[in-house]
């Protein structure tokens, strides 16, 4: 499957994106490691948030109409896991049959290239209702799609489908790339 123009541009501003956010990550860890090399503790910056600030100075993220019908960069939302670490989130807004599964399919390379460095792991995708759920279950299924065949080469062919009921092991997500389909009310 081939992405249009416009997949094309979402997909380069998401690795321009994944790209800041490694860059940062690597900052703060190289921070925190120099720290305890002296003998300190600390806590490393949060640069899930430095990447949204660079982003948006750079113009690198998009306007929002606020209240007064002006146009700015909506205010950075920390996330954190139950560790306090960053939980860098983004959303990418597309139309209906905009080509969503494909850009999702698309971006997995480009975060395993740039972010995580690994080609395996869980992906959760949420699919809004029962009859996107069995369309989207049976392309990924089907080798021969466009869909799949972004998958494997994502996962350097090692994908394993899975439906929010399967069992799975860590073993599991750290030789595959588990793509676990749910229902959004599940």
């Amino acid at each position: 499957m081939k992405l249009k123009e416009y997949q094309e541009a979402v997909l380069q501003k998401l690795e321009r994106i994944i790209v800041r956010l490694a860059a940062e990550r690597t900052d703060a860890e190289d921070y925190v490691a120099f720290q305890r090399a002296k003998g300190k503790t600390v806590a490393g910056p949060d640069w899930a948030a430095l990447a949204w600030d660079a982003l948006a100075a750079e113009g690198r993220l998009p306007a929002v109409r606020q209240a007064d019908e002006s146009l700015a960069v909506p205010t950075y939302i920390p996330r954190t896991d139950g560790l306090g670490r960053p939980i860098p989130n983004l959303c990418v807004k597309v139309p209906t049959g905009g080509g969503k599964t494909l850009l999702g399919c698309a971006a997995l390379e480009v975060l395993f290239t740039h972010f995580t460095g690994r080609q395996t792991g869980l992906v959760l995708w949420v699919i809004p209702t029962d009859a996107i759920f069995r369309q989207t279950w049976n392309a990924f299924a089907n080798r021969e799609s466009g869909y799949r065949q972004r998958l494997e080469r994502a996962s350097g062919g090692k994908v394993k489908l899975l439906r929010k009921d399967d069992a799975f092991t860590r073993e599991d997500t750290e030789t595959h790339l588990c793509v676990m389909l749910i229902m959004l009310q599940a």
